[in-house]
């Protein structure tokens, strides 16, 4: 639905109409929904209703014995209202529930919706890696590669076992833009698990992409993707860049944009998910310098261990009673659910910034928002970046942080990987911009 706020458009859809009332203190004024998402939906607008953006109101679901949920309108059009669910999300049973509450012919609307698009997604993947493959290169030709991995429910999306055995070792995932300048994202046919496991996998993922693209400028590295990479003994070394100074300066951004926030300002303290990790060391002394103190929080730490740096101090911990006098988080963990972990030890209020690969899941997003504890992204962005299809979980104009420093190196060959505030300073010059966003749903 094109007209649907663009809030609401981040997440998938159902098409469902079914009958809803909105709870008002006069009594209930019946409607029906035109649509349902996990976090959201839009309802028929009454004739005689007038309601305003950011008002809060309840909507009873008739047809679910009277379910109840508070939604905020985020937009008002002439023949609907959009809503965004408060601090909770429908599951999947309750999708389910609203689409078995529908009309038969609703409900095969819906699955025959779900199996063309994961037809045509699958049947895209097939075509674009073996009929296509050698025309989109030829026209594309990409100065630069994100080289991704992907886990069960990220691939199984995209292709079957059937399909990865008709298609190269080497899976072109998406078309990548910056400026005047293009880059394919190709993705590995081993599992993320498979890669953390076996260094075999990782040498040949490597020798495949310089096989395949012997005269490519850079090779982004994703995620985990650099330290698979120094386990398997091998230097990080050009064409492919590790992408840690692009992550340290999205982070940095962000961060002080986080204690600007009208319910954050005057925070002296950080903590800091993943504290002990190649990137998170360095994360923590960038932060010392924003901070007063940071909180260097990570299971691998047997001991506490208090450093004093020239901005601040970082507190090495595995304590999670630590945490608690804190409420500002910066998520570097390998991943993003096992902070459902910490949950008992974060403080209402709290604010995770989040760049977990991959990322913290809806289920557990909702589960933090139980303890009022909300979950935003982090991500860099830049007037003229785009990625064609987007990347799971990710808006196509979002810039991963491990990323970025390839675009950079591209644009400004001689810019100091040492010294993070040269880094800054060239990024910033180029348009790069850090920000937090609402995570999608997928």
């Amino acid at each position: 639905m094109s007209t649907l706020h663009g809030e609401y458009r981040r997440h998938a859809r159902t098409g469902i109409k079914t009958n809803v009332s909105i709870d008002l203190s006069v009594g209930n004024l019946d409607t029906k929904t035109l649509d349902v998402s996990e976090r959201g939906m839009a309802i028929k607008k009454p004739a005689r209703l007038s309601l305003e953006t950011g008002q809060t109101v309840n909507i009873v679901f008739n047809s679910m014995t009277g379910k109840s949920v508070p939604a905020r309108i985020v937009h008002v059009g002439g023949r609907h209202i959009g809503l965004q669910l408060e601090d909770i999300r429908f599951s999947e049973q309750d999708i389910e529930g609203i689409i078995r509450s529908a009309p038969w012919w609703q409900r095969l609307l819906v699955s025959t919706r779900r199996l063309f698009w994961k037809q045509a997604r699958r049947s895209a993947v097939l075509v674009i890696n073996s009929v296509l493959r050698q025309l989109v290169k030829a026209l594309v030709r990409p100065t630069f590669i994100f080289a991704v991995y992907g886990n069960e429910r990220d691939v199984s999306t995209y292709y079957t076992p059937r399909i990865l055995k008709m298609i190269p070792p080497l899976i072109i995932g998406g078309f990548i833009r910056n400026g005047k300048r293009r880059g394919l994202m190709i993705g590995s046919k081993f599992l993320e698990s498979e890669l953390a496991q076996d260094s075999i996998k990782v040498r040949q993922f490597l020798q495949d992409l310089e096989t395949e693209f012997p005269n490519i400028q850079k090779i982004a590295l994703v995620g985990r993707m650099p330290n698979f990479v120094m386990k398997a003994g091998i230097p990080i070394a050009a064409p492919y860049v590790d992408g840690s100074m692009g992550t340290r300066y999205m982070i940095w951004d962000v961060a002080r944009q986080m204690r600007a926030l009208p319910d954050h300002q005057g925070e002296n303290g950080i903590v800091v998910l993943g504290g002990a990790g190649r990137i998170g060391n360095k994360v923590c002394e960038d932060l010392a310098r924003e901070f007063g103190t940071v909180i260097a929080f990570d299971p691998r730490y047997d001991q506490e261990e208090k450093i004093s740096t020239p901005g601040g101090m970082i507190l090495r911990t595995a304590k999670g009673s630590r945490l608690s006098d804190f409420k500002l988080f910066i998520g570097l963990t390998h991943h993003g659910d096992v902070i459902q972990e910490l949950q008992p030890y974060l403080s209402p209020g709290s604010l995770i910034a989040d760049d977990t690969h991959p990322s913290i899941s809806p289920p557990v997003r909702a589960q933090l928002a139980t303890s009022h504890i909300k979950v935003m992204k982090i991500v860099l962005s830049h007037e003229e970046f785009s990625t064609w299809p987007r990347m799971p979980a990710w808006n196509n104009r979002d810039i991963p942080g491990c990323l970025v420093e390839a675009l950079v190196l591209q644009e400004q060959g001689d810019t100091n990987l040492d010294e993070l505030d040269a880094f800054c300073q060239t990024a910033v010059k180029l348009g790069f911009k850090g920000k937090l966003v609402a995570p999608l749903e997928d």
